[in-house]
């Protein structure tokens, strides 16, 4: 069932391999979800009476109580661990119910009374057995999707890369994108004949410096940052910020470079995304900076790179 890697010729074969997966996706999936709906129903069947009754078992026999189902010490304890039991069983079934109404199976379902109602009733019948463990098999096809998905990536980058490199003062003209843009508490200087630039956060009280790399026939192929202290050390905050950025992905990209650097130019008011809490506990600001997943640039239109704001600790 997996798709054949070499198909894929062009936009076009490309947009109909992704068709012919999205419909196997949804075909294993639903059959997966059906394999655990029949796993549910015999767990369901044990139910009653051995599942509410189950905290009466060590009682009955001794040398079955176990860690998680002890003798009851008392019976105010024994009727809290059969009301426990009992919602846990009521859980249990509504997860069951939940399952059986999902969107997702609705469709099959319907195929299903459908095929019924076609052979008047007469309906093909199954083994008794499953012949494939779909919820593996859809494990193995999602790995296979995202493997293609992040090499479609690299080869876009590399594409785009490619065009960056080739192009005479390329990033001059990203330069002039950025400072037309106006961000707020930023001000970019370049350097005259050379392939640097100062970026400084007047609110913060940073400068970075960007200096390009050269590589093999281009005249910048990656951008090299540091922040200019003077005499002075670098502060934890600082060096912080530049372990982020320097580990940063697109190290060729200006304009994610631009963005990025940025992205921390109000660091001083910005909480961190996952416990959205300005400081930590060691009173520490967000200093790691991630791309916003699924960000969606206009075909032809400069791109503009969102970043979320993480503590070290919430990464």
């Amino acid at each position: 069932m997996a798709a054949n890697q070499n198909s894929i010729q062009g936009p076009a074969a490309s947009n109909g391999n992704a068709s012919r997966l999205d419909s196997e996706f949804q075909l294993v999936s639903s059959l997966a979800k059906l394999q655990e709906l029949e796993r549910k129903i015999h767990e369901l069947r044990q139910f009653m009476p051995q599942g509410l009754l189950e905290p009466l078992v060590p009682i009955a026999n001794p040398n079955k109580a176990t860690v998680n189902n002890p003798v009851a010490e008392t019976p105010r304890v024994l009727r809290a661990n059969l009301d426990e039991t009992a919602r846990a069983r009521v859980a249990d079934v509504q997860h069951f119910q939940s399952l059986w109404r999902d969107p997702e199976l609705k469709s099959v379902w319907d195929h299903v009374e459908s095929r019924i109602n076609e052979s008047n009733g007469q309906m093909m019948q199954p083994t008794g057995k499953w012949e494939r463990d779909y919820d593996v098999l859809l494990k193995e096809l999602s790995q296979e999707e995202n493997s293609k998905i992040e090499q479609r990536q690299r080869e876009d980058e590399e594409a785009e890369r490619a065009t960056a490199q080739s192009a005479d003062g390329e990033w001059q003209k990203v330069l002039e994108r950025f400072t037309e843009r106006g961000v707020p508490g930023v001000r970019v200087n370049a350097e005259n004949g050379a392939d640097s630039l100062a970026v400084a956060l007047v609110r913060v009280g940073v400068v970075f410096l960007l200096k390009g790399i050269p590589g093999p026939g281009t005249p910048v192929s990656e951008w090299e940052v540091s922040i200019q202290t003077g005499s002075r050390a670098l502060t934890k905050m600082e060096i912080s910020i530049l372990d982020c950025v320097g580990s940063r992905p697109r190290k060729w990209d200006l304009t994610f470079l631009l963005d990025m650097v940025s992205s921390y130019a109000d660091i001083k008011q910005t909480p961190c995304v996952k416990c959205t809490r300005l400081t930590n506990d060691g009173a520490q600001l967000p200093t790691l900076r991630r791309p916003q997943p699924n960000q969606q640039f206009a075909e032809g239109q400069p791109r503009i790179y969102a970043f979320d704001a993480l503590h070290s600790g919430c990464a």
